[in-house]
């Protein structure tokens, strides 16, 4: 992607290895490959975050310098908002790579918040980098700036190593199966008073809410 050649296409044919020079055990390439990825998502979560504020700088730089409509840029609301998100949406993203990196570093399952952090930090990348281009105008998506690059290269960052909605199936995955039945949230819905709609319905006060709305189709 950021070099003139690009990425070389590598093809294997009838090739036969030894059984003892195989890494791992038979079968477990994948899953190898997969715990490597973690710390290596987090590297690129690390390159999009300079590259964030590299257009967040670019971004200030730009409303304090261009005079529009009276003021300067940095003295209007709306251009306020754009920078405040930013500012905003890049500090959580660190918040969210230090967590994922102090998991890794304690051993701990780190797999979601990996995938929290990589998914947060592209879309926030993207959306960054699009608001700094706003506040150039057209400036922006000229090649006088290297903002029109940065956004191309930003898409990218949305299905390297594990496209949006990959990730957000494994956090939810994972959010689901953490989830324990005996739950007090779970057991204050199940022993909450019926609500007046649900009193007003033949049968009403037999059964516990949650068999009064199972029966109910509520």
């Amino acid at each position: 992607m950021h070099g003139p050649g690009g990425h070389s296409e590598i093809v294997i044919e009838d090739l036969r290895v030894h059984d003892s020079q195989i890494l791992g055990g038979r079968g477990n390439g994948h899953r190898l490959g997969q715990y490597r990825l973690g710390p290596a998502r987090l590297a690129h979560c690390m390159r999009w975050i300079a590259q964030a504020e590299t257009a967040l700088d670019m971004m200030v730089d730009r409303s304090l310098n261009r005079f529009s409509h009276g003021s300067i840029l940095a003295e209007k609301q709306g251009v306020q908002w754009l920078i405040a998100d930013s500012a905003m949406e890049l500090y959580q993203c660190k918040l969210m790579v230090l967590h994922a990196a102090y998991k890794i570093d304690r051993g701990d399952d780190f797999r979601t918040e990996v995938s929290m952090a990589k998914h947060f930090v592209a879309n926030s990348l993207n959306r960054i980098i699009d608001r700094a281009i706003q506040v150039h105008g057209a400036l922006g998506y000229s090649t006088d700036t290297p903002l029109a690059n940065m956004m191309q290269h930003a898409r990218w960052a949305r299905f390297a190593d594990g496209a949006d909605e990959i990730h957000q199936m494994r956090i939810a995955e994972n959010t689901i199966k953490a989830c324990p039945r005996s739950d007090p949230c779970l057991k204050l819905v199940d022993s909450r008073p019926p609500s007046p709609l649900e009193r007003s319905r033949p049968g009403a006060g037999r059964g516990s809410a949650s068999t009064r709305l199972a029966t109910s189709g509520g």
